[in-house]
């Protein structure tokens, strides 16, 4: 069994534009998307469903139990269609994340993959950054001002955010990694607006997510997660110049 979608409802999602992000690195991505779907009313469309994601279905609002998936939703921002995807974990296998990874771009042939993330680094270093697999898109995220790094993340990138970036361009999908540095070891509400604010600059993406959206937001994943939240990135890599979507 491969990836089961289960759609609430099918717009056409292929050529559009997606904004992804999974639990890591001081949750930083997940936390902007979060904090986007929570402050602008997102519409569930479709539960990404895979037999290696962490088997615990959870009680929706309903009280209905809901199997484990990544949830894709749909926003409007200023009148255009913007696609989101997040969820709660990851496939935990090699195979499983390549294979959700290529269900996604399969979605959205044709265009563009918008994936945030975050590093780990010193405190002082407060910086967001752009990898992406392609040149030809390179040149033209650099012609719209956006810093795409040739030399970092020297350890590389692991997990979905790996994959969907990585193989965008075999999928025909204008695909880029969009990493804000943390220092990694709690929900980082800060640097997920600085990726934010940065993300909205780049795209010209009006995203009004102001900072207290994303401090409930890691509040709320505090309650949820009591104690010292655990650094995904140590249980796959020793180096702390890598970073895990």
């Amino acid at each position: 069994m491969g990836v089961l979608i289960d759609w609430i409802s099918q717009p056409k999602t292929r050529g559009g534009k997606l904004l992804v992000a999974m639990p890591g690195v001081g949750d930083v991505g997940k936390l902007a998307i979060d904090a986007v779907n929570s402050e602008l009313d997102s519409e569930p469309i479709a539960r990404i469903i895979h037999p290696s994601l962490p088997p615990l279905a959870k009680l929706d609002e309903n009280g209905l139990l809901k199997p484990p998936h990544i949830l894709l939703s749909r926003i409007e921002i200023d009148g255009h269609e913007v696609f989101t995807l997040t969820g709660d974990a990851q496939p935990m296998t090699p195979e499983g994340q390549h294979e959700m990874a290529i269900a996604i771009l399969d979605l959205f042939e044709e265009g563009e993959v918008i994936v945030l993330a975050g590093m780990s680094a010193q405190a002082e270093r407060k910086e967001v950054f752009c990898v992406t697999s392609s040149a030809e898109y390179r040149i033209e995220l650099e012609g719209n001002g956006v810093d795409v790094r040739r030399d970092e993340p020297e350890s590389g990138v692991i997990g979905m955010a790996a994959l969907i970036t990585a193989l965008g361009p075999i999928k025909n999908v204008k695909s880029s990694c969009n990493i804000a540095t943390t220092i990694g070891n709690s929900a980082d509400p800060v640097a997920a607006q600085m990726l934010l604010e940065t993300i909205r600059k780049w795209w010209s993406l009006p995203l009004p997510v102001p900072i207290d959206a994303t401090e409930r937001l890691a509040a709320k994943l505090r309650e949820m997660h009591p104690g010292k939240p655990d650094d995904l990135v140590s249980e796959m890599t020793e180096s702390p110049n890598s970073i895990y979507m």
